[in-house]
């Protein structure tokens, strides 16, 4: 693949697997909350769907679960170092989180798990999936210098 990508050449579809295989690479990722005009953010491991649904574990008492409690709307922030001075690349999120249903609970646990093998050993915790309203993709060694785009 030849670097930069002229963006007239990149379909939503390869745009899309671009974004499933960055999230395949990384495994944590930046989760801000935000209640009563006061914002938190909590470092979590997550996982992903092919609808790039973000799945995070974690414990209903922490501050970021009893910020979604209250407000569900979210922004992520999953970066990769390149190593190399002034190169960027990076996902940045807004969704909705909440705990996952335990209709759902079956199928999204088991990509967690699939991910996490120690999952089991958290028994005090809980999933929670974020739905994406918008998602970002900046990859300067992809796109060229700071250039942003849409996903969805």
């Amino acid at each position: 693949m030849n670097y930069p990508i002229p963006l007239s050449n990149l379909s939503k579809t390869k745009l899309k697997n671009v974004v499933l295989e960055y999230l395949e690479k990384n495994k944590l990722c930046a989760l801000a909350t935000s209640l009563n005009n006061k914002p938190w953010s909590a470092t979590v491991f997550f996982a992903y769907d092919n609808r790039l649904h973000l799945l995070f574990f974690s414990r209903e008492d922490t501050r970021h679960c009893l910020n979604i409690n209250k407000n569900p709307i979210v922004s992520v922030a999953i970066n990769q170092d390149y190593g190399t001075t002034g190169m960027v690349k990076g996902l940045q999120f807004v969704g909705r989180a909440k705990k996952v249903s335990s209709k759902d609970l079956k199928r999204y646990y088991k990509i967690f798990r699939t991910r996490y093998t120690w999952a089991n050993e958290f028994p005090d915790h809980t999933l929670y999936r974020i739905t994406p309203l918008e998602i970002h993709y900046i990859d300067q060694k992809l796109f060229g210098h700071f250039y942003r785009v849409q996903v969805v």
